[in-house]
């Protein structure tokens, strides 16, 4: 993933694309750290995470954004995470994810944390953990 985060940030830098490139540079710079704080490097499911917590990140800006009639911020924000997205890899859809937490729940679990815990064993990078909570609570209260 830090190879093709790499090519990425140079094409930014030929195609003119600032948004991108800062974007891209700020990721490489948290996965820089992350590496220094653990003495080792990130292996792609690290990685992975650290793109998971910059999507939360600007996620939660933008809610406090929109709170704030900050229009400009918001667009921003979210033309940010698509930029981000692409380094998640396949993610399930709300329908996938509301079709496993079903079949968990059917198979005896009956709490948010073996549910959510499952999920993450299985899963874990596919989803986001806030709609897979607001799934689970809503299933968990309707049977």
């Amino acid at each position: 993933m830090k190879q093709q985060l790499q090519e990425d940030i140079k094409t930014a830098m030929k195609g003119g694309d600032k948004e991108r490139l800062i974007v891209l540079r700020g990721l490489m710079s948290e996965i820089k750290k992350k590496e220094i704080d653990t003495k080792s490097e990130l292996n792609a499911e690290q990685c992975i995470g650290v793109v998971q917590k910059e999507i939360k990140a600007r996620r939660d800006t933008i809610e406090f954004a929109e709170k704030a009639g900050r229009d400009e911020m918001v667009a921003k924000e979210k033309k940010e995470i698509e930029f981000l997205q692409a380094y998640l890899g396949d993610q399930l859809s709300e329908d996938k994810l509301r079709e496993l937490i079903a079949a968990l729940i059917a198979g005896g679990a009956d709490n948010i944390g073996k549910i959510m815990g499952a999920l993450n064993k299985d899963y874990k990078g596919q989803f986001e953990g806030k709609q897979a909570s607001v799934i689970v609570k809503e299933l968990l209260e309707n049977q």
